[in-house]
């Protein structure tokens, strides 16, 4: 009888104790100001890859054969590209001025679009 009874007890305690944490809320920081505080910064393939498919297409970036002619025809460089994905936030403003980076995605472009 006394089992249950500090049984009881026990888990009464420990249900008004775990009660209060649970309903601790969670005040969101504001958003990083860019994408390496946060580690979400795209690779120079990972970056022609989501042009590819499809993902700047709501800023104006074609997908698919799209993407590829107008890389091959001029009508889009890899400074368009780089800046789309910096204003969504995706890069740092100061990639645009990283010539490593940007030989890279260029070189992603060529290769996939069988451009070299």
């Amino acid at each position: 009888m006394k089992r249950f009874i500090l049984g009881g007890i026990s888990i009464l305690l420990l249900s008004t104790v775990a009660v209060p944490a649970a309903q601790a809320q969670v005040t969101p920081e504001a958003p990083p100001e860019n994408a390496e505080e946060i580690g979400m910064a795209v690779t120079p393939f990972n970056l022609v890859f989501l042009a590819y498919q499809g993902f700047f297409e709501s800023e104006g970036i074609p997908k698919f054969n799209s993407l590829i002619s107008a890389y091959q025809t001029g009508r889009l460089d890899v400074e368009d590209l780089v800046q789309v994905a910096i204003d969504m936030r995706r890069l740092s403003p100061d990639t645009l001025s990283d010539e490593r980076y940007l030989t890279a995605v260029e070189r992603q472009l060529r290769s996939l679009f069988g451009t070299n």
